[in-house]
């Protein structure tokens, strides 16, 4: 008798924790301070990358990544600036000083976010994290873009971060960001799986700016960023369920 009451107990216990675990689907995006860099991207007519465009929320500044020439631009009621970081044609495809800073707040920014996530999961806050989706997955493909045009080449960042379009709905009432979210919120193991993701990505990040991005000693000619971006395929295959 016992036995069968411990059973009934535990059964009741895994089912019961199973529906708290997945009650926060039903929730509305919540917003919050978000310091992810905003990136946006220009193109031509043939559908050539112009320039990809940093700045953050609240300011009148930002800074410009070609894969020519980069540019610095502030725009305020009593300031206009808008100057030109020339570059040599040859020397085009390494990180000049200007891009590795501007790559270097960027992926701090990133870090920052990807703390935020990881904590919005473990505390299984649903509504914040659908807040989120919809700024992460316009980070991932602005971010594909400003690399690719740092380095006037895409070989060393991981095509899924170029969005694709199926993936992702405009606006903040988002159908699919709801479906992924739900899924993870209905697989507690998958969120354990994302949050070691997330973590370390953050970790490896963090390795790569000390590395290169923030080194003054760097080697311009070294591309130090595999071993983040590995972790980065890792965490965008994971966040997508891909």
């Amino acid at each position: 008798m016992k036995t069968t009451l411990i059973s009934d107990f535990l059964f009741f216990f895994l089912i019961a924790d199973k529906l708290l675990f997945a009650q926060g689907i039903t929730d509305q995006p919540k917003s919050f301070s978000i310091p992810l860099a905003i990136i946006t991207t220009t193109f031509d007519g043939q559908k050539n990358l112009v320039e990809a465009f940093v700045t953050y929320d609240g300011l009148h500044e930002g800074w410009a990544i070609s894969p020519t020439d980069d540019r610095y631009v502030k725009d305020t009621r009593r300031e206009r600036i808008d100057y030109t970081y020339k570059e040599v044609s040859t020397q085009a495809n390494y990180l000049s000083p200007f891009e590795a800073k501007i790559i270097d707040k960027v992926c701090e920014s990133f870090q920052k976010t990807l703390r935020i996530f990881e904590r919005d999961l473990r505390e299984k806050k649903w509504g914040r994290l659908l807040y989120g989706d919809f700024y992460f997955p316009n980070f991932f493909k602005g971010f594909y873009y400003l690399i690719g045009a740092a380095r006037v080449s895409y070989s060393s960042i991981p095509s899924i971060s170029c969005v694709n379009d199926s993936l992702i709905d405009s606006g903040f009432v988002s159908v699919k960001g709801r479906e992924r979210i739900t899924f993870w919120a209905s697989h507690e193991e998958y969120v354990v799986k994302l949050r070691i993701t997330a973590k370390e990505l953050d970790y490896q990040i963090g390795l790569w700016r000390k590395l290169e991005l923030s080194n003054p000693n760097r080697d311009a000619w070294k591309d130090d960023s595999k071993p983040a971006m590995d972790a980065y395929a890792l965490f965008l295959r994971t966040y997508f369920n891909l």
